[in-house]
Order: C-alpha cells, then sequence, then structure tokens
C-alpha cells in the first residue's frame, strides 16, 4: 500500500511539474499562421457556422493559398472563440483549451507506454518507467514549440486522438472487434492528416507484439502471410482511411496552393532534418521557431550521406530489437519515430523542417528512451534494492532530468513571449532567413524603432525580393516615417506580386482610407472581399469606408470653396493636405503658395511644398522649401523628415544615374529604373528600362519594370503590351505573371 502511496505522489508530482513548466506561456501572443486561421478569420466569430466548416475548405483561412480542410481545428477555433467572450479571439482562451487537452495526452501516453513494457516484459517498476516517460514527453522542451503555437493544435490534437485509438485498440478488445477505435481516427484526421499513420503502427503493433514476428520475419513467407492476414484485419481502417484521404484531396478550396519545391531536393533534405530532430531531442538547444535551412540540391552532399547513415543505423538497432520480445518498446518505438515523421519526409513542405513537426514523433523516442533507462533499471535492480547510492542515483537522474527539460520549456515560452523576443531568437539562430528578419524588423516597428526596421527590411528584402508581405510592411513603415509616396509604391508592389492576399488590399486600403481617398481604399477593399470573404479585417473597414466614400467629394468641394470664400491661411493649409492626399502635387503646391502670401512665415506651406516636391521629382525646389520650413521654425520634425527625404532621394537618383552614364549596361540601367520605381518616379523608372533594352533586347527584367511602371501610371495598353513581350522570352517569370495580371485587370476595370 506503501508503495502505491508513493507512487501516486509521484504522480501528482509530474503532474505539477508539467503545470509548472508551462504556467508561464498562458498569456502568450498569437503568432504565424495564427493571424490568417484566427486573428483575421471571420469565420470562427460564430458557433452556428460550424456546419458550413466541414462543407467548405474557404473557412479554415481568411488567406486562398491557404485553405486547406481541416474543420476540425476550424471548430476547434470557433468553439475557443466563443469561450473568449469578446468580439476577437482572445489568446489566454486558446492556450488554456489546448494545455488541457495536453494533459489528458499525458495521462494517456502514460497508459499507452504501461501496457506496451508489460508486454514485453512484467516488472513491478514498469509503471514507474512509464510515468518517467510520459513526465519526460510532457515537459520535453522541444514540445514548446507546439503548445505555444497555436494553430499548432493541429499537431497535438490529433496526436491526442492516436494514442486514444491505440489505447482504446489495446484495451478494449471488445471495442476493438466493434471498430471504436476509428471514431478518434476520424475525429483527428478533420484535425490533421497524419492521424491516418494510426494505420501502420497498428500494422507493426500486430506483427511485433501479437504475431511476435521480428522485422526481418515480415519479409519471410511466413511473415509475408501474416502481413496480408494483419491488413485484412484492418480492413476497415484502411477503407476509413482511404475514404478520409480522398476527401480531404477533393474538399480542399480551389484556392489552396501546396507549398514546397522540388520533391527530389526536399526528400533528399530530409535524412539530415532527421538527424537535427534526433538532437534537438537529446539536447534541444537549437530550436528555432522558422529556420533558414534550404534543401538540399545534390545527392552527393555530405548531409545526405550523415542522415542516411544514421537512418540505416536506428533501422538496424530496431531490426536487432525487434528479435528479442524485452526489446519490443525500443523496435516500436523507433518504427513510431521514422513512421510519423514519414509524411512531412515525402510530401515537399514550404519549409523544410519545422520543430513543432516533432510533437507525434518524439512519442516514439521517449518510449524507446524510457524502456532502455528501465531495462538498466531492471538489470541492477539487486544493487539498487540493496545499496543506497544506487537507489540514489537512478532516482534522482531522472528527476533532474525532467526537472532540466521543465526548465528549458519555460525558457521557450519566454521566447514565444512576443513578437520581438521570439524573432530576435529566429533571426539569431537562423540569419539567412528572410522572414525572420522581415518579422523582427516589424517588432522594432511596433517599439517605434523605425531605423532599425528599415533595416532589417532591406536586409530582408535581398533574400525576398518577391515576397509579398515584406512590401506591405515597407508601405506601412514608409507611412509611418512621413514618406506617403513611398508607402503607397510598396503598397502597389505587395498587390502585384500577390494579388490572392487579402492582406494587401487590407493595408492598401486602410493606408488610402488615412489618406482621404475613400473611393478608392472601398473598390480596393471591396476586391479584398472577393479574394477572400472571410477576411475580418476588410469587412470591418468596407462597413467604415461606405460613408466615407460617399461624401469624399464634397469634402475637396467645401474646402474649395471653404479657400474661396474665406481665403485664410488655415483654409489654403487644409485644402493643400486634401490635394496631397489626392495625389495632385502640382494643386497642393499652389495652394501652398496662396497660403504663403497671406503669411510668408507659414512654416506647414513650406513643408506641403517640400513634400509635393519630393515626389514629383523636382529636388531643388523641394530642398530650398525645406529649408525655407526650418529658417522659421528649426524644431519643425515634419520639415525635417521632409527634407532628409528629399536629400536621400536626390542621391539615390544622382547615384544610380551616375553609374548608369559610366557604364551604360543592363544592370545599372535596370538597377536605375528600380530606384526611379521606389521613389514614385513611374515614367521615368520605364524609360531607364527601356534604356536597359537598348543594351539587351532580351531583357525580361527590363519588361517587367516597364509593365509594372506603367500599371502604377494606369497606362494599362502599354502595360499589356510590356508584360506580353517580356513573357515571349521568359515564360516562367512569376512576377512578370502577376503584374501583367493587374495590367488586365486593371484595363477591364476602366
Amino acid at each position: 500500500m506503501k508503495k502505491q502511496i508513493g507512487f501516486y505522489v509521484l504522480a501528482l508530482l509530474s503532474l505539477f511539474l508539467l503545470i509548472g513548466a508551462y504556467w508561464n506561456h498562458f498569456d502568450n501572443p498569437f503568432h504565424f499562421d495564427d493571424a490568417h486561421t484566427i486573428q483575421n478569420n471571420d469565420a470562427i466569430h460564430s458557433l452556428k457556422n460550424i456546419p458550413s466548416f466541414f462543407k467548405d475548405a474557404s473557412t479554415f483561412s481568411s488567406l486562398p493559398s491557404n485553405q486547406i480542410y481541416r474543420p476540425g481545428v476550424t471548430t476547434l477555433n470557433a468553439i475557443d472563440f466563443w469561450l473568449g467572450g469578446k468580439e476577437y479571439p482572445v489568446p489566454t482562451t486558446f492556450h488554456k483549451s489546448i494545455f488541457f487537452t495536453y494533459i489528458l495526452l499525458v495521462i494517456l501516453v502514460f497508459f499507452l507506454f504501461i501496457k506496451l513494457f508489460n508486454e514485453s516484459f512484467e516488472n513491478k517498476w514498469n509503471k514507474y518507467f512509464a510515468l518517467f516517460g510520459a513526465t519526460f514527453f510532457g515537459v520535453h522542451t522541444a514540445n514548446a514549440e507546439t503548445i505555444n503555437y497555436i494553430i499548432s493544435r493541429s499537431d497535438s490534437f490529433s496526436t491526442l486522438m492516436i494514442v486514444l485509438s491505440l489505447i482504446i485498440y489495446l484495451y478494449k478488445p471488445v471495442w476493438r472487434k466493434k471498430c471504436i477505435y476509428l471514431i478518434p481516427v476520424a475525429l483527428g484526421f478533420f484535425v490533421k492528416e497524419p492521424t491516418i499513420m494510426v494505420a501502420p503502427l497498428l500494422v507493426v503493433y500486430s506483427l511485433l507484439y501479437i504475431k511476435e514476428l521480428s522485422i526481418l520475419k515480415w519479409f519471410s513467407a511466413t511473415g509475408i502471410r501474416e502481413g496480408f492476414n494483419t491488413l485484412f484485419t484492418f480492413l476497415p481502417l484502411i477503407a476509413l482511411v482511404i475514404v478520409l484521404f480522398f476527401m480531404s484531396s477533393t474538399m480542399a478550396s480551389d484556392t489552396f496552393v501546396p507549398g514546397g519545391g522540388s520533391r527530389y531536393e526536399y526528400m533528399l533534405s530530409q535524412p539530415f532534418v532527421i538527424v537535427h530532430y534526433f538532437n534537438n531531442f537529446i539536447l534541444p538547444l537549437n530550436l528555432c521557431a522558422d529556420t533558414d535551412w534550404l534543401p538540399i540540391a545534390k545527392i552527393y552532399d555530405d548531409r545526405v550521406l550523415i542522415g542516411s547513415i544514421f537512418i540505416i543505423l536506428m533501422i538496424a538497432i530496431a531490426v536487432y530489437c525487434s528479435t528479442k520480445k524485452m526489446l519490443y518498446p525500443i523496435t516500436f518505438g523507433i518504427s513510431w519515430f521514422l513512421l510519423a515523421l514519414l509524411p512531412t519526409s515525402v510530401v515537399p513542405l514550404s519549409e523544410v523542417l519545422n520543430d513543432h513537426r516533432t510533437f507525434f514523433p518524439y512519442i516514439g523516442l521517449v518510449m524507446a528512451t524510457a524502456w532502455m533507462l528501465g531495462l538498466l533499471i531492471i538489470r541492477l535492480q539487486q544493487q539498487i534494492e540493496t545499496k543506497i547510492q544506487y537507489k540514489i542515483i537512478f532516482i534522482a537522474i531522472p528527476i533532474l532530468f525532467v526537472c532540466a527539460h521543465a526548465y528549458g520549456t519555460r525558457q521557450r515560452n519566454k521566447v514565444w513571449s512576443s513578437g520581438e523576443t521570439l524573432w530576435y531568437d529566429v533571426v539569431t539562430k537562423s540569419p539567412n532567413n528572410g522572414r525572420g528578419l522581415m518579422n523582427y524588423g516589424l517588432a522594432k516597428m511596433g517599439n517605434k524603432d523605425y531605423v532599425a526596421a528599415l533595416d532589417y527590411f532591406e536586409r530582408a528584402k535581398k533574400l525576398l525580393p518577391n515576397y509579398s508581405y515584406l512590401y506591405i510592411n515597407l508601405g506601412v513603415l514608409k507611412n509611418l516615417m512621413a514618406n506617403p509616396a513611398e508607402a503607397e509604391v510598396n503598397f502597389k508592389q505587395a498587390l502585384a506580386l500577390n494579388p490572392q492576399n487579402p492582406e494587401s488590399y487590407y493595408f492598401y486600403s486602410n493606408w488610402l482610407r488615412s489618406q482621404g481617398r475613400f473611393k478608392e481604399a472601398l473598390d480596393l477593399v471591396s476586391d479584398g472581399l472577393k479574394v477572400s470573404p472571410t477576411h475580418s479585417g476588410n469587412k470591418l473597414l468596407y462597413s467604415d469606408l461606405q460613408a466615407l466614400a460617399a461624401n469624399e467629394n464634397n469634402q475637396l468641394q467645401l474646402a474649395e470653396q471653404n479657400a474661396k470664400a474665406k481665403p485664410t491661411v488655415d483654409a489654403y493649409i487644409s485644402l493643400s493636405l486634401l490635394y496631397y492626399q489626392k495625389q495632385q502635387y502640382e494643386k497642393c503646391i499652389g495652394a501652398s503658395n496662396e497660403a504663403l502670401k497671406i503669411d510668408p512665415n507659414c512654416v506647414a506651406a513650406y513643408n506641403n511644398i517640400c513634400s509635393a516636391q519630393n515626389v514629383l521629382g523636382n529636388y531643388e525646389d523641394a530642398i530650398k522649401a525645406g529649408e525655407l520650413a526650418l529658417k522659421i521654425d528649426a524644431n519643425y520634425q515634419l520639415a525635417k523628415n521632409n527634407l532628409a527625404d528629399g536629400l536621400a532621394r536626390k542621391e539615390k537618383e544622382e547615384t544610380a544615374l551616375a553609374l548608369a552614364k559610366k557604364e551604360p549596361t543592363e544592370g545599372n540601367y535596370i538597377n536605375l529604373s528600380l530606384v526611379y520605381y521606389n521613389l514614385g518616379r513611374f515614367q521615368k523608372c520605364a524609360d531607364a528600362a527601356t534604356s536597359a533594352l537598348s543594351v539587351n533586347p532580351k531583357s525580361d527584367a527590363a519588361y517587367n519594370n516597364i509593365c509594372s511602371a506603367y500599371n502604377m501610371l494606369q497606362l494599362w495598353d502599354k502595360a499589356i503590351e510590356a508584360g506580353e513581350m517580356g513573357l515571349k522570352i521568359n515564360p516562367d517569370n512569376q512576377l512578370l505573371r502577376n503584374n501583367l495580371a493587374v495590367s488586365k485587370k486593371g484595363k477591364k476595370g476602366n
């Protein structure tokens, strides 16, 4: 009885350790794909939408390219949104829900382990080995990557269903015959597809534990016969898997775009990725939320050899251990690890590796590790029972081990506690990750460190020159830095790069709204809702813009009438700002000059002239106006910003132009055209790109710049002509395809 009480006390302490390890994670914010699946996904705002989740994959995400069929995840998100009780998703509610199911999983892992251990070799200490294994899995530092990343509840919940299915099969033979174990498989599959890996796991269990066939014997005549018998036994499961897989492939949205590139290069990368996962299992010091690993292109790469040798070694250990019943949990654990990684190893995904992918596979390694420790203790059982030093060692080491992992988990929770800490960790460990650099820049922008943010964005741009989100963030940043002309250039570039990204429509429309261009904003956000009807931000913005757009013309007319009737400085300055917002820069300058006739020391008028002349490319006039403004008020920050902008623009343009004149190469003209484009001087951009064509008539990059520049000028026919010429040269130029699509859409709209 005392031993039973001691075990229950240890179990309770294990539970407290698990809770303590994650106690500091409940207020961690949303990250990554949480944005389009939860934060911006209007579909989860009502439980009444749950039936539609199972009919329409577009409800999974507000991002069309990510609208895969996972209605179970969307249902869980909708429930947690409702439990939060707010008009917006509350991350704490999601974290509590996920953690509750995580505790259930850890408990089930204990029962799975003790069953498998007892079927291999019964021992009075097996329950302690199983408890150690369950606790180890629960506090393993790598699992923090999954538990903190809210949308990765798909991994944790589907794993819960996998283990539940196995528990039912192993513990309830009567339910097994009634196929009750299939219910968790179906539920888990609707959350994430790898739930179907229950099938191969049960086949391995049956051949190993029930048939007691070593792996080598599986390929003998007897093994093949028993294998077919086993497959026949699992016919209902196999049929369910086929039906579910077919349903998933047919129900995905038409807009869904599978990630990943070359399957060959991706699969070459996976053996070494598995080595990385194993390293993190042993010593999780290289965990990273978003790595900069790239696919391996050559089969003779050293990493392919190292990874292949490692996998062969793992298989060899599994084969050897399958010859002895006492070692079955090691074989089953290794098989679990490799089988669980199989789906993400053969299907090319957008990232070569993700540390949260190991959540399900690590159960296998934990199983093997716990049983190896158990076998060592069983071997030394007599010494442990008779010698106090042995007892202390074999009690202290497992306790210190799980406590160390619990500490590591708390540290990873801190990393996930904000965007800044998470992305700092990413850029430190993966300095060549463009997305990481962008997101760290985004965190810097949130802290109003605009100079640092711009630096990180520019570094990211070198790695990801065609990433639409980067240009969205550059647009937001340029606006915050009082550079609306460059802000608009970046917003338009984001839209051209990915017309299927609703975020481009949202941020550009929101910026247009801030500029008083309500009708343009309304048209744009309407297009955004056509792309993604469930995008909550665009829906709210559309409602706000309807009334504003109706009064837009009246606002400018009233300002003009007011300035004519009461020609005061304030009236002209207000009118000047409205002209600027409407991109009527000459009129903006004219209204500012009228204000200066009344008050020659009007600093706001000089500032507006400086800003408008910058956009027009009249830098000498812009600099002169900025300097006059600062003579009147040396502390006028807007004038400081606009003067600095004019000087920087002039230097960029003159440097690029001088280089093109000195060395009139295709590359220098392309660079000059890009400088003009980024400065909002689109006709000059097209002219510089045309000069590039005089050097190389087959430059698809030059045609792309011409097409993009004429898109900005809304000269649709010229843009279409350039786009079609460029695609004749290089049909695979995706950026040019996107720009041509914008041209044709623009012409159709007119």
